[in-house]
């Protein structure tokens, strides 16, 4: 029995949209609204690539009692060449979805997705790629997010260079 958009209607439908979506109806979707795994490796879940750093989700044996590292405290240019790939790997499992969802969503439909700073443009290009038109970004200021930017004098100090950091 061939499954439709109809046999979706009205339920809560558990799985991964990577297998599902293929199983609506083309052209069936006036409205798309998802919150999409961010591929920050906030947990188990939006981890969307192959890397398999020790590191990840966790410390290296170097931040072990370090208390500026908490889970994730990765230097920005990453541990090895794979950690630079992960942006990537991001993009081409948005892709994978976004072009499988393109043919299912009306000619007039509209999708909104969430996002996060570091990586929503990487689902942009896959979203073009795949079809989709950007017609707008909504963002919103919130009262209180998770704090990722520090003050650099507060890192000039703790490096000890008291000097820099009054400058």
């Amino acid at each position: 029995m061939k499954t439709s958009t109809h046999d979706f209607l009205n339920k809560i439908t558990i799985g991964d949209c990577v297998d599902l979506i293929p199983l609506l109806d083309d052209n069936s979707i006036h409205c798309v609204i998802s919150d999409i795994p961010y591929g920050i490796n906030l947990d188990e879940w939006d981890v969307l690539h192959q890397n398999t750093n020790s590191a990840l989700l966790g410390q290296s044996p170097a931040q072990v009692g370090k208390s500026g590292f908490k889970r994730r405290g990765k230097p920005i240019r990453g541990w090895s060449a794979a950690d630079r790939e992960i942006p990537k790997e991001y993009q081409d499992w948005c892709y994978q979805w976004a072009s499988a969802l393109y043919p299912k969503v009306k000619d007039a439909g509209s999708l909104f997705i969430f996002g996060a700073r570091r990586t929503l443009h990487r689902a942009i290009i896959a979203l073009e790629d795949s079809g989709f038109l950007l017609k707008d970004i909504l963002a919103w200021q919130k009262p209180v997010a998770h704090h990722r930017a520090q003050k650099i004098s507060v890192v000039l100090n703790r490096r000890g260079l008291t000097h820099d950091a009054q400058k």
